[in-house]
């Protein structure tokens, strides 16, 4: 595995999920729309791009806690500055 593809592992699916926490949260009005995508969509990585490499799935539950817990601050943030 090359170092870009660390770097976005490690970097960029994570800033990814939290944005897609965020804006989750705002579109679909629920906070667990968001993060279920997230996982949906890293499992289906994780069986084609990983071809099911279980050591994966560490980065599959922190991208889906990571998308959870951005989502649940927007529904707090929302909720307090309204």
């Amino acid at each position: 595995m090359g170092a870009i593809a660390v770097l976005f592992i490690v970097f960029g699916f994570p800033i990814v999920a939290g944005v897609f926490g965020i804006a989750g949260h705002f579109l679909f009005k629920r906070f667990w729309v968001a993060p279920l995508i997230v996982l949906i969509t890293s499992l289906i990585l994780l069986v084609t791009l990983a071809s099911g490499n279980s050591s994966f799935i560490f980065w599959v539950v922190m991208y889906t806690a990571i998308a959870l817990v951005t989502s649940v601050a927007t529904l707090f943030l929302r909720k307090f500055f309204e």
